[in-house]
This record gives C-alpha cells, structure tokens and sequence, in this order.
C-alpha cells in the first residue's frame, strides 16, 4: 500500500525525526607542572621542557592535540589574568615572548597558536582549600596516619589498611606522577589515563574524605571545597563558549582536576567528554 492511500498524517509521521545537535566536545588534558607546585598538596618535581630535545617532544604533542580542531583553548589562569593572557599571547604569536618554563606558556599558547586561534581564555577559579586546618584536625584525633605522606602512599591506619585489603592495591597520585616515561608524549598518555583519574578519586574520597567523625567532616569538607572550585571552573567554561558555533574546546589543566571536572560533565546536555588519549595513541 503507498503512503498516498494512507493520507497526509501517514505521510508526516513518517518523515524522519530531525538530528538532535551535536554536543560541544570538552577535550580535558591533565598537565603535570612543569615547573613544579607550591601550592597543590603533591608538588611533584620540576622538568625542564626548554631543551632542543622537549622541545621537539612538545611540538609532537601538541601536533596530536591539534587533531580536536578545538575551537577555544583554555587554560588555568584565573578570570583576572585574561588581559594578561592576552598580552602575552599576542607576543607568543608574534615569536616575542620568551617563554618560561610552564604549561600555560610552552603547552597550552602551542596549541592554541597552531590551531591559529586569536586568543586563550582563562577558566581557573579561587577555591578555599584549607588542607592545614584538615591536618590540624587529624593530630589532634588521632587520625594523623591517614594524612600522612598523602597522596603518596594509601593510608597505614587500622581502616586504611581494611580499604587496602578490600580494594587491592591501588596506585596513588605520585605513582603516575613518578612512573618512568620515556618521552612527553608517553607520560602525558599516563597522565590522562582512567588510573590516574581513579588515583586521584581515591586519594579525596577513601582517604581524605574520612578525617573527621561524629559532627566533624573535616575531610567530606576540604574535598568538598575543591569539588566546588572544580564547577567554578566548568562554570567559566560555560560562560565563555560560543553557544552557537564552538563544536570543540580545549582545557589545560593540572592533572588533578580532571577527573572531578569529568564527573561534573558526564550528566550534561550541552558538554560531552571527549577522551585525548587515543589522539595522543594514534599512529
């Protein structure tokens, strides 16, 4: 029987249902500090990215990241530092400026210069991350083995090693950190992998979070901050993309945030995560 028997209703219900609009693709890339931290709880080590050897490394990174065709590269300078940025961006494009030996300035201006975007946005936001305080806490109750050596081996007290037991081993932050590559290329693949995101998780939610006890959530509250600086930033990227035109986005960010910007994206109708580590494998 032909639609035209059916009638006109026949024909409209037929007609395909319209493609819903594609999601903006959020490329989260996890960074070590190039130049060390002195302000994140791990610090992690120094690497020198300005010899003619990292040099060529970066620029083959970063010839990989270029595959996003991102429309906006972001970076974590905080809302203020933008006219900064873009000063200094623009002598970055113009091959004038002399830069230091950090992320923002040998990674993320690369990208952005190579995918020959005008700008870099900033997306960092302030965060009260009072881990002093935490500490203070866990001496006086007796719960100072669960911050000892954080974030670099799992806890040795008695429900520590209970977690342990049930979980198996389990790495820590400064294992992926410390994890011998033997090239850029090779440790930021490491870096952005779903083991270090779960390193990272554990180390806030099985071992932090646990300070505290009976009305004190000591811990629950210092994750808590940073998972609250970590919607600040998502929400910095939401005010600044092209609703309309952006397709893709890139953020460069200290590793640990992302897998808390992750899981901030995940139940999202606008964003959708898009992994980095199989343009970073790709042949």
């Amino acid at each position: 029987m032909s639609l035209a028997l059916l009638g006109p209703a026949a024909v409209a219900t037929a007609q395909p249902k319209p493609a819903a609009p594609a999601k903006i693709k959020v490329y989260l890339v996890g960074t070590f500090h190039f130049g060390g931290s002195e302000t994140d709880v791990h610090k992690g080590t120094k690497t020198d990215v300005r010899t003619p050897q990292m040099q060529r490394e970066l620029d083959e990174l970063v010839g990989k990241l270029a595959k996003t065709r991102a429309d906006k590269v972001f970076i974590e300078f905080k809302l203020p530092d933008q006219p900064f940025a873009d000063s200094t961006y623009a002598l970055y494009r113009r091959g004038q400026l002399k830069a230091s030996n950090n992320e923002v300035y040998q990674l993320a201006y690369r990208l952005a210069h190579k995918l020959n975007r005008p700008r870099v946005y900033c997306a960092d936001a302030d965060g009260v991350f009072d881990y002093p305080a935490a500490q203070a806490y866990a001496q006086q109750h007796g719960q100072e083995q669960i911050l000892n050596n954080a974030f670099i081996t799992p806890p040795q007290d008695s429900l520590g090693r209970l977690i342990s037991a049930r979980t198996g081993p389990r790495q820590t932050p400064n294992d992926i950190e410390q994890a011998p590559d033997k090239t850029l290329l090779a440790r930021f693949i490491r870096e952005n992998s779903e083991a270090a995101e779960r390193a990272q998780m554990d180390a806030y939610l099985l071992d932090v979070a646990r300070i505290g006890g009976g009305s004190s959530y000591a811990g629950a509250d210092l994750a808590g901050e940073f998972f609250k600086r970590n919607v600040r930033i998502y929400t910095n990227l939401l005010r600044q993309v092209d609703l309309q035109h952006d397709r893709a986005i890139v953020l460069v960010i200290g590793q640990g945030h992302v897998a808390f910007l992750k899981d901030i994206l995940k139940y999202n109708s606008l964003f959708e995560v898009a992994d980095v580590v199989p343009l970073l494998q790709a042949k």
